[in-house]
């Protein structure tokens, strides 16, 4: 709890009525133990997510507004309406929400766990935007064929060993450059709990299609750097209330993720251009 709190209590969003986003969180965990369903909640301008108990991510979204706060509103900038985004671990699809419903743009949704994948649907269906996604229920990674992955860990559910203890299953596995041929995304965000490095390594072609503009990845390492300045980025930060996006080797302060770019100069025109948005009472 307290864990959460503090993230509460420095999010962006939060910081101008820090005990309504607290209120807020109370009243969640209090509400959501006594109804034992889920609930229907407001979420940016006209569109909505269906939530439930333990949520992580998707809960963030209903005490700040928006859960990872720089690299959602990232994509609210960066992307239009005719726009194409990919989304590798999408989750319950809060950032699929944003991009189709929020920007009206098609968004390619992978999210291998069937229990997932079936609260993904359900945000899908509740927003009316079925017809901008392509779903794939698999993993991504390096070739195809099977790996097993965990089923028990909620929101960090991951690839495994043969020896995991706990639940899991055997998962059919694509690579980015097999389900994204002959289509020209704008933007990916790839949260994978640390199989990103293989998420990039079957995605040679992909990364290097002129028409992808930045990449939102959870993970870091030497070998994702290589694999990102080899296909042309660079990393950058974004502080979406001045728009500034500058190449930076750390994310920015706001930032959960870190970004790539290939185009700085396209990226932040885009962002600079792009209409304005409220949350909670916020603007940027």
């Amino acid at each position: 709890m307290l864990k959460t709190l503090s993230y509460i209590w420095s999010h962006p969003l939060a910081r101008r009525s820090r005990f309504a986003a607290i209120g807020r969180y109370f009243r969640w965990q209090i509400g959501s133990r006594l109804l034992r369903a889920p609930v229907i909640l407001p979420f940016v301008h006209e569109s909505v997510l269906a939530v439930e108990r333990s949520m992580t991510g998707a809960t963030g979204n209903v005490y700040c507004g928006l859960h990872e706060f720089a690299d959602m509103a990232f994509l609210l900038h960066l992307m239009r309406s005719k726009d194409t985004f990919v989304d590798v671990g999408a989750n319950v699809g809060s950032y699929s929400v944003l991009a189709s419903a929020v920007v009206g743009a098609r968004s390619i949704t992978i999210e291998p766990v069937l229990q997932t994948f079936r609260r993904l649907e359900r945000n899908l269906r509740v927003n009316g935007i079925e017809t901008a996604k392509r779903l794939e229920d698999c993993v991504v990674g390096r070739a195809e064929g099977q790996i097993r992955f965990s089923v028990d860990r909620d929101t960090v559910n991951q690839v495994v060993s043969n020896d995991y203890s706990g639940e899991s299953e055997l998962l059919p596995v694509r690579t980015m450059d097999a389900l994204l041929s002959a289509r020209n995304p704008i933007l990916w965000k790839v949260d994978v709990e640390g199989f990103e490095a293989e998420v990039l390594s079957g995605a040679e072609k992909s990364l290097r299609n002129p028409t992808l503009l930045a990449v939102v990845l959870e993970g870091d390492s030497p070998e994702i750097r290589g694999t990102m300045a080899a296909a042309g980025f660079v990393a950058a930060s974004y502080d979406p209330f001045s728009r500034v996006l500058r190449a930076a080797v750390k994310s920015g302060r706001f930032q959960n993720n870190n970004l790539w770019v290939r185009d700085l100069a396209e990226v932040r025109a885009r962002c600079e251009s792009a209409g304005r948005f409220t949350v909670l009472n916020s603007h940027f």
